[in-house]
């Protein structure tokens, strides 16, 4: 048997690269397939993010309030006010309504997101939900939304194209702290 070290060399190297090769292909087969079937829903995925979801689940909705809430002092809450219209100045002037009611303006700034339908929308974290319908209190149609997000208890109040006014001056002198607060007829139980 006539062997050329040369020859046998090749084809060691052939059965190495076919072996790698296919083994990557093979492998590259399996993982699409397995994509596909993930893709297509047959097979559940194996990493289920379920704690997104559930912030997400509890973010923007009309959160209800333990029975036997009351109002809180207006001196008690901190806010930040964003214009959401096109109208220049607005968030500085109802900012300076909000002053003149006790309440802490923290920020005056326009707001990066979309245009709300309502005319104020009050954002709040779960523990903020006092402060937030104290000052529902004080605008006409106002809607109060849990932030999932929120940290601390400052409210951010967004002002649309619709906004009007505040409440009248008397009936801004009848609202103080103390007072039994009403949960909105759409607000939903959100667990903390």
């Amino acid at each position: 048997m006539n062997t050329n070290p040369r020859l046998s060399y090749q084809r060691r190297l052939q059965q190495r690269q076919t072996v790698v090769f296919g083994s990557m292909a093979l492998v590259l087969a399996l993982l699409m397939l397995l994509g596909l079937l993930w893709f297509s829903g047959i097979l559940p995925i194996p990493f289920n993010r379920d704690f997104t979801a559930s912030e997400e689940e509890q973010g923007n909705v009309v959160p209800c309030m333990p029975e036997g809430t009351l109002s809180v002092e207006n001196s008690s809450i901190t806010a930040n006010v964003y214009n959401a219209s096109n109208r220049t100045g607005l968030a500085g002037s109802v900012a300076g309504s909000l002053t003149e009611q006790g309440i802490t303006i923290s920020d005056e700034l326009n707001w990066g997101g979309t245009e709300p339908a309502e005319p104020v929308v009050i954002y709040a974290a779960q523990s903020a939900l006092p402060q937030a319908y104290t000052v529902a209190r004080l605008f006409p149609e106002a809607v109060v939304l849990l932030d999932g997000t929120a940290t601390t208890e400052v409210l951010d109040i967004v002002l649309s194209s619709s906004y009007t006014n505040l409440l009248p001056a008397e009936e801004l002198a009848a609202l103080a702290g103390g007072q039994e607060l009403t949960n909105p007829e759409n607000c939903v139980v959100v667990e903390r």
